[in-house]
């Protein structure tokens, strides 16, 4: 019977922890005026690393890997790579830097010399990363096809495996 208890403890415990689990969460969106299936053909617009202040922490070796990962998405999906393709498909990446707070659970009450609260708060820097990808109808530059996302950088470097895998998941619902 203990032995029952524990493997559901265990179960339970275990479906709690991955439920907690951060997921990708893209949020896409796309011109129900256009036929998605009509297009195929695509060329990509990288975006231009001007000399702004702002652009400094933008990995250039970064906006390389995307453009790779999107030429083997678009050709998985059936479409081909053209100067002048049917769609155009540009890309944006960012960093957002916010400060998250902490609060440890000390003690608090009142004691002999009034009220003390013993709880220590810390203020934590952390950067999500963004990207928006836009699919461009090459006639009218209207968008066809959006599709945007933030997620937590793991480490300072991105290899091409995580890139793709990155590209892979945003993409799954276009076409």
């Amino acid at each position: 019977m203990k032995h029952k208890i524990k493997i559901s403890i265990s179960v339970v415990f275990l479906s709690l922890l991955a439920s907690c689990a951060s997921s990708l969460v893209v949020q896409s969106d796309s011109d129900s005026q256009y036929d998605l299936s009509a297009y195929k053909t695509y060329s990509i617009v990288t975006p231009s690393l001007d000399d702004q202040d702002e652009m400094i922490s933008i990995n250039p070796i970064l906006i390389q890997r995307i453009a790779r990962s999107l030429d083997s998405v678009l050709t998985q999906k059936g479409l081909n790579k053209s100067e002048n393709g049917d769609i155009t498909v540009r890309f944006y990446i960012g960093t957002k830097r916010e400060i998250e707070r902490a609060t440890d659970l000390g003690g608090y009450g009142y004691y002999r010399y009034g009220y003390l609260d013993s709880r220590d708060q810390r203020f934590i820097r952390s950067e999500k990363d963004e990207i928006s990808i836009r699919f461009h109808d090459t006639k009218t530059d209207d968008v066809v096809w959006y599709a945007f996302t933030r997620f937590k950088r793991a480490s300072d470097k991105y290899d091409q495996a995580g890139v793709d895998s990155l590209i892979q998941e945003v993409l799954t619902n276009f076409n």
